[in-house]
Protein backbone atom coordinates (compact mmCIF):
# COMPACT_ATOMS: atom_id res chain seq x y z
CA UNK A 1 0.00 0.00 0.00
CA UNK A 2 1.29 3.47 -0.81
CA UNK A 3 2.50 5.57 2.07
CA UNK A 4 0.92 8.88 2.99
CA UNK A 5 4.05 10.99 3.31
CA UNK A 6 2.34 13.79 5.21
CA UNK A 7 1.44 11.39 8.03
CA UNK A 8 5.02 10.14 8.16
CA UNK A 9 6.26 13.71 8.31
CA UNK A 10 3.88 14.56 11.14
CA UNK A 11 5.02 11.52 13.09
CA UNK A 12 8.62 12.66 12.66
CA UNK A 13 7.89 16.21 13.75
CA UNK A 14 5.86 15.01 16.74
CA UNK A 15 8.64 12.71 17.99
CA UNK A 16 11.41 15.23 17.42
CA UNK A 17 9.30 17.91 19.07
CA UNK A 18 8.95 15.78 22.20
CA UNK A 19 12.73 15.26 22.27
CA UNK A 20 13.31 19.01 21.96
CA UNK A 21 10.73 19.77 24.65
CA UNK A 22 12.24 17.33 27.13
CA UNK A 23 15.67 18.88 26.77
CA UNK A 24 14.37 21.49 29.20
CA UNK A 25 14.24 18.86 31.97
CA UNK A 26 17.91 18.01 31.54
CA UNK A 27 18.93 21.65 31.22
CA UNK A 28 17.34 22.22 34.61
CA UNK A 29 19.46 19.41 36.02
CA UNK A 30 22.46 21.39 34.83
CA UNK A 31 21.15 24.45 36.64
CA UNK A 32 19.99 26.15 33.45
CA UNK A 33 16.45 27.51 33.78
CA UNK A 34 15.67 29.03 30.39
CA UNK A 35 12.42 29.87 28.57
CA UNK A 36 11.33 26.87 26.51
CA UNK A 37 8.62 26.32 23.86
CA UNK A 38 6.19 24.11 25.79
CA UNK A 39 3.97 23.38 22.79
CA UNK A 40 6.57 20.93 21.51
CA UNK A 41 5.82 18.50 24.34
CA UNK A 42 2.27 18.07 23.06
CA UNK A 43 3.44 15.98 20.14
CA UNK A 44 1.80 13.06 21.93
CA UNK A 45 -1.59 14.60 21.14
CA UNK A 46 -0.65 14.54 17.48
CA UNK A 47 0.32 10.87 17.87
CA UNK A 48 -3.09 10.04 19.37
CA UNK A 49 -4.99 11.73 16.54
CA UNK A 50 -2.80 9.98 13.96
CA UNK A 51 -3.37 6.66 15.70
CA UNK A 52 -7.15 7.02 15.56
CA UNK A 53 -6.95 8.07 11.93
CA UNK A 54 -4.79 5.12 10.93
CA UNK A 55 -6.81 2.53 12.84
CA UNK A 56 -9.94 3.62 11.01
CA UNK A 57 -8.52 3.94 7.51
CA UNK A 58 -6.55 0.69 7.58
CA UNK A 59 -9.52 -1.38 8.75
CA UNK A 60 -12.26 0.26 6.68
CA UNK A 61 -13.81 -2.13 4.20
CA UNK A 62 -11.98 -5.13 5.63
CA UNK A 63 -13.53 -7.89 7.77
CA UNK A 64 -10.73 -7.73 10.33
CA UNK A 65 -11.27 -10.01 13.31
CA UNK A 66 -10.87 -8.52 16.78
CA UNK A 67 -8.27 -11.15 17.60
CA UNK A 68 -6.21 -10.44 14.48
CA UNK A 69 -6.38 -6.72 15.15
CA UNK A 70 -5.17 -7.01 18.73
CA UNK A 71 -2.44 -9.50 17.85
CA UNK A 72 -1.17 -7.19 15.12
CA UNK A 73 -1.20 -4.12 17.34
CA UNK A 74 0.46 -5.95 20.22
CA UNK A 75 3.14 -7.25 17.86
CA UNK A 76 3.72 -3.69 16.68
CA UNK A 77 3.80 -1.97 20.07
CA UNK A 78 5.00 -4.49 22.64
CA UNK A 79 8.44 -5.80 21.51
CA UNK A 80 10.25 -2.45 21.57
CA UNK A 81 8.45 -1.26 24.69
CA UNK A 82 9.22 -4.48 26.54
CA UNK A 83 12.84 -4.32 25.41
CA UNK A 84 13.26 -0.71 26.56
CA UNK A 85 11.50 -1.47 29.86
CA UNK A 86 13.72 -4.53 30.42
CA UNK A 87 16.79 -2.42 29.69
CA UNK A 88 15.68 0.27 32.15
CA UNK A 89 15.06 -2.41 34.78
CA UNK A 90 18.50 -3.91 34.18
CA UNK A 91 20.14 -0.50 34.55
CA UNK A 92 18.39 0.06 37.87
CA UNK A 93 19.30 -3.38 39.20
CA UNK A 94 22.97 -3.08 38.24
CA UNK A 95 23.42 0.56 39.24
CA UNK A 96 22.05 1.00 42.74
CA UNK A 97 23.23 4.60 42.79
CA UNK A 98 20.51 5.37 40.25
CA UNK A 99 17.81 3.79 42.37
CA UNK A 100 16.59 5.61 45.49
CA UNK A 101 15.47 3.55 48.45
CA UNK A 102 12.17 1.83 47.72
CA UNK A 103 12.34 2.80 44.04
CA UNK A 104 11.69 -0.72 42.78
CA UNK A 105 8.25 -2.25 43.19
CA UNK A 106 7.80 -5.55 41.38
CA UNK A 107 4.05 -5.08 41.18
CA UNK A 108 4.70 -1.79 39.42
CA UNK A 109 7.21 -3.46 37.11
CA UNK A 110 4.68 -6.14 36.15
CA UNK A 111 2.00 -3.52 35.53
CA UNK A 112 4.43 -1.64 33.30
CA UNK A 113 4.94 -4.71 31.11
CA UNK A 114 1.17 -5.29 30.95
CA UNK A 115 0.33 -1.70 29.88
CA UNK A 116 -1.61 -1.14 33.11
CA UNK A 117 -1.47 2.16 35.01
CA UNK A 118 0.17 1.78 38.42
CA UNK A 119 1.68 4.07 41.02
CA UNK A 120 5.34 4.79 40.37
CA UNK A 121 7.21 4.13 43.66
CA UNK A 122 9.26 7.32 43.33
CA UNK A 123 7.00 9.92 41.70
CA UNK A 124 3.81 8.65 43.33
CA UNK A 125 2.01 9.16 40.03
CA UNK A 126 0.42 6.73 37.58
CA UNK A 127 3.52 6.17 35.45
CA UNK A 128 5.22 3.04 34.11
CA UNK A 129 8.88 2.24 34.69
CA UNK A 130 9.73 3.94 31.40
CA UNK A 131 7.70 7.08 31.93
CA UNK A 132 7.19 7.72 28.21
CA UNK A 133 5.11 4.54 28.24
CA UNK A 134 2.13 6.35 29.78
CA UNK A 135 0.95 7.09 26.26
CA UNK A 136 1.07 3.38 25.40
CA UNK A 137 -1.31 2.62 28.24
CA UNK A 138 -3.81 4.87 26.50
CA UNK A 139 -2.99 3.35 23.12
CA UNK A 140 -3.63 -0.19 24.32
CA UNK A 141 -6.88 0.87 25.99
CA UNK A 142 -8.01 2.42 22.72
CA UNK A 143 -7.05 -0.73 20.82
CA UNK A 144 -9.20 -2.84 23.14
CA UNK A 145 -12.20 -0.56 22.58
CA UNK A 146 -11.59 -0.57 18.84
CA UNK A 147 -11.31 -4.37 18.82
CA UNK A 148 -14.65 -4.65 20.62
CA UNK A 149 -16.23 -2.51 17.92
CA UNK A 150 -14.92 -4.90 15.25
CA UNK A 151 -17.55 -7.40 16.39
CA UNK A 152 -20.14 -5.01 14.94
CA UNK A 153 -21.06 -4.14 11.34
CA UNK A 154 -18.78 -1.44 9.98
CA UNK A 155 -21.57 1.14 9.86
CA UNK A 156 -21.86 0.93 13.66
CA UNK A 157 -18.16 0.93 14.57
CA UNK A 158 -17.37 4.63 14.50
CA UNK A 159 -20.30 5.63 16.67
CA UNK A 160 -19.66 2.75 19.04
CA UNK A 161 -16.02 3.64 19.65
CA UNK A 162 -16.85 7.32 20.05
CA UNK A 163 -19.56 6.40 22.55
CA UNK A 164 -17.21 4.16 24.54
CA UNK A 165 -14.53 6.85 24.64
CA UNK A 166 -17.05 9.47 25.72
CA UNK A 167 -18.51 7.17 28.38
CA UNK A 168 -15.04 6.51 29.77
CA UNK A 169 -14.39 10.24 30.11
CA UNK A 170 -17.84 10.76 31.63
CA UNK A 171 -17.06 8.20 34.34
CA UNK A 172 -14.36 10.58 35.51
CA UNK A 173 -17.14 12.89 36.69
CA UNK A 174 -17.63 10.53 39.62
CA UNK A 175 -14.28 11.75 40.97
CA UNK A 176 -12.39 8.45 41.25
CA UNK A 177 -9.27 8.39 43.41
CA UNK A 178 -6.45 10.20 41.65
CA UNK A 179 -4.30 7.08 41.77
CA UNK A 180 -6.98 4.72 40.38
CA UNK A 181 -6.93 3.27 36.84
CA UNK A 182 -10.29 4.93 36.17
CA UNK A 183 -8.83 8.34 36.95
CA UNK A 184 -6.09 7.60 34.43
CA UNK A 185 -8.23 6.30 31.58
CA UNK A 186 -11.02 8.85 32.03
CA UNK A 187 -8.67 11.66 31.04
CA UNK A 188 -10.24 13.54 28.13
CA UNK A 189 -7.05 13.02 26.13
CA UNK A 190 -8.49 9.68 24.95
CA UNK A 191 -11.06 11.60 22.92
CA UNK A 192 -8.21 12.52 20.58
CA UNK A 193 -8.31 8.97 19.21
CA UNK A 194 -11.92 9.63 18.31
CA UNK A 195 -10.97 12.87 16.56
CA UNK A 196 -8.51 10.93 14.45
CA UNK A 197 -11.17 8.37 13.58
CA UNK A 198 -13.52 11.16 12.50
CA UNK A 199 -10.86 12.59 10.21
CA UNK A 200 -10.23 9.12 8.78
CA UNK A 201 -13.92 8.40 8.28
CA UNK A 202 -14.26 11.61 6.32
CA UNK A 203 -11.85 10.30 3.70
CA UNK A 204 -13.00 6.72 3.30
CA UNK A 205 -14.89 6.72 0.01
CA UNK A 206 -12.60 9.04 -1.91
CA UNK A 207 -14.03 12.50 -1.29
CA UNK A 208 -11.43 15.15 -2.07
CA UNK A 209 -11.36 18.59 -0.48
CA UNK A 210 -9.51 21.60 -1.96
CA UNK A 211 -5.86 22.13 -1.08
CA UNK A 212 -6.66 25.65 0.12
CA UNK A 213 -8.81 24.12 2.86
CA UNK A 214 -5.89 21.91 3.85
CA UNK A 215 -3.57 24.89 4.18
CA UNK A 216 -6.16 26.77 6.22
CA UNK A 217 -6.68 23.78 8.53
CA UNK A 218 -2.94 23.48 9.16
CA UNK A 219 -2.57 27.21 9.82
CA UNK A 220 -5.49 27.31 12.25
CA UNK A 221 -4.38 24.06 13.87
CA UNK A 222 -0.82 25.23 14.42
CA UNK A 223 -1.94 28.55 15.87
CA UNK A 224 -4.46 26.85 18.13
CA UNK A 225 -1.94 24.22 19.20
CA UNK A 226 0.70 26.77 20.18
CA UNK A 227 -1.78 29.00 22.01
CA UNK A 228 -3.71 26.17 23.66
CA UNK A 229 -0.59 24.46 24.97
CA UNK A 230 0.38 27.62 26.83
CA UNK A 231 -2.95 27.66 28.65
CA UNK A 232 -3.19 23.95 29.44
CA UNK A 233 -2.97 23.38 33.17
CA UNK A 234 -4.85 26.58 33.84
CA UNK A 235 -7.74 25.91 31.49
CA UNK A 236 -9.32 22.56 30.64
CA UNK A 237 -10.00 20.36 28.75
CA UNK A 238 -6.87 19.24 26.95
CA UNK A 239 -8.79 17.76 24.03
CA UNK A 240 -10.21 21.21 23.31
CA UNK A 241 -7.00 23.19 23.80
CA UNK A 242 -4.61 20.83 22.03
CA UNK A 243 -6.54 17.84 20.65
CA UNK A 244 -8.78 19.69 18.21
CA UNK A 245 -5.87 21.78 16.85
CA UNK A 246 -3.88 18.55 16.40
CA UNK A 247 -6.80 17.03 14.49
CA UNK A 248 -6.92 20.10 12.23
CA UNK A 249 -3.22 19.68 11.48
CA UNK A 250 -3.73 16.03 10.54
CA UNK A 251 -6.78 16.91 8.47
CA UNK A 252 -4.93 19.61 6.60
CA UNK A 253 -1.88 17.44 5.96
CA UNK A 254 -3.97 14.64 4.49
CA UNK A 255 -5.94 17.05 2.30
CA UNK A 256 -2.67 18.35 0.88
CA UNK A 257 -1.56 14.77 0.27
CA UNK A 258 -4.73 13.98 -1.64
CA UNK A 259 -4.16 17.00 -3.85
CA UNK A 260 -0.51 16.16 -4.49
CA UNK A 261 0.58 19.28 -2.63
CA UNK A 262 2.29 17.69 0.37
CA UNK A 263 6.08 18.15 0.45
CA UNK A 264 8.16 14.99 0.38
CA UNK A 265 11.34 14.58 2.38
CA UNK A 266 13.31 11.35 2.62
CA UNK A 267 14.87 12.52 5.86
CA UNK A 268 11.53 13.29 7.51
CA UNK A 269 10.14 10.05 6.15
CA UNK A 270 13.00 8.16 7.80
CA UNK A 271 12.46 9.94 11.10
CA UNK A 272 8.75 9.18 10.75
CA UNK A 273 9.53 5.49 10.42
CA UNK A 274 11.75 5.71 13.50
CA UNK A 275 9.44 7.98 15.51
CA UNK A 276 8.35 5.21 17.89
CA UNK A 277 11.95 4.25 18.66
CA UNK A 278 12.94 7.88 19.09
CA UNK A 279 10.03 8.56 21.41
CA UNK A 280 10.56 5.51 23.64
CA UNK A 281 14.34 5.77 23.96
CA UNK A 282 14.96 9.50 24.14
CA UNK A 283 14.50 9.74 27.92
CA UNK A 284 17.07 7.05 28.64
CA UNK A 285 19.46 8.48 26.06
CA UNK A 286 19.19 12.05 27.35
CA UNK A 287 19.60 10.92 30.95
CA UNK A 288 22.81 9.06 30.11
CA UNK A 289 23.99 11.89 27.87
CA UNK A 290 23.55 14.43 30.68
CA UNK A 291 25.68 12.35 33.06
CA UNK A 292 28.49 12.04 30.52
CA UNK A 293 28.20 15.69 29.51
CA UNK A 294 28.89 16.95 33.01
CA UNK A 295 31.90 14.64 33.39
CA UNK A 296 33.58 14.91 29.99
CA UNK A 297 32.81 18.38 28.64
CA UNK A 298 34.94 21.38 29.72
CA UNK A 299 33.18 23.55 32.34
CA UNK A 300 32.78 26.52 30.04
CA UNK A 301 31.04 24.44 27.38
CA UNK A 302 29.11 22.28 29.86
CA UNK A 303 26.93 25.22 30.89
CA UNK A 304 26.20 26.29 27.31
CA UNK A 305 22.48 25.90 26.67
CA UNK A 306 22.96 25.92 22.90
CA UNK A 307 25.77 23.35 22.88
CA UNK A 308 23.98 20.96 25.24
CA UNK A 309 20.66 21.31 23.43
CA UNK A 310 22.07 20.71 19.96
CA UNK A 311 24.26 17.81 21.04
CA UNK A 312 21.50 16.20 23.12
CA UNK A 313 18.91 16.56 20.37
CA UNK A 314 21.25 15.09 17.77
CA UNK A 315 22.34 12.15 19.92
CA UNK A 316 18.81 11.27 21.06
CA UNK A 317 17.53 11.41 17.49
CA UNK A 318 20.38 9.32 16.07
CA UNK A 319 20.09 6.80 18.90
CA UNK A 320 16.43 6.36 18.02
CA UNK A 321 17.33 5.77 14.37
CA UNK A 322 19.86 3.12 15.40
CA UNK A 323 17.34 1.34 17.63
CA UNK A 324 14.84 1.43 14.78
CA UNK A 325 17.31 -0.03 12.28
CA UNK A 326 18.75 -2.70 14.57
CA UNK A 327 15.68 -3.75 16.57
CA UNK A 328 12.30 -2.27 15.71
CA UNK A 329 12.44 -2.75 11.93
CA UNK A 330 13.80 -6.33 11.82
CA UNK A 331 11.56 -7.51 14.66
CA UNK A 332 8.58 -5.88 12.97
CA UNK A 333 9.36 -7.65 9.70
CA UNK A 334 9.70 -10.96 11.48
CA UNK A 335 6.38 -10.65 13.28
CA UNK A 336 4.48 -9.24 10.31
CA UNK A 337 5.46 -12.21 8.13
CA UNK A 338 2.55 -14.09 9.71
CA UNK A 339 -0.54 -13.68 7.54
CA UNK A 340 -3.33 -11.71 9.24
CA UNK A 341 -6.85 -13.07 9.61
CA UNK A 342 -8.38 -10.82 6.97
CA UNK A 343 -10.63 -12.03 4.17
CA UNK A 344 -9.99 -10.18 0.87
CA UNK A 345 -12.85 -7.90 -0.05
CA UNK A 346 -13.24 -5.08 -2.58
CA UNK A 347 -12.99 -1.73 -0.92
CA UNK A 348 -12.93 1.98 -1.57
CA UNK A 349 -10.48 3.68 0.71
CA UNK A 350 -9.18 7.11 -0.13
CA UNK A 351 -5.87 6.72 1.62
CA UNK A 352 -3.66 3.74 2.29
CA UNK A 353 -1.22 4.32 5.11
CA UNK A 354 1.76 2.44 6.42
CA UNK A 355 0.68 1.47 9.93
CA UNK A 356 3.11 3.02 12.46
Amino acid sequence: MPVVHSIQHLRALAALGVVAAHLEIYLQRLGQAVPWPHFLSYGVDLFFVISGFIMWVTTAGKPVTPRAFLVKRLARIAPLYWAVTAFALLVLLTNRSLMPAGALDWGHVLASFLFLPAIHPVSGELQPLVTAGWTLNFEMFFYVLFALALFLPERLRLGTVLAMLTLTVALGAFKPAATSPLAFFSDNIILEFGLGMLVGAGFVGGKRLPASLGLAAIAVGLAGWMIGSEFFGRIEPRVLLVGIPAALIVLGAVILEQNGRAPQSRLLHLFGDASYSIYLTHGIVLSAFTRFWTKLVPPGLATSVAAFSMAGFLIASLAGLIVYALFEKPVGRLLSSRKPEIAPKPQRVALAIRVP
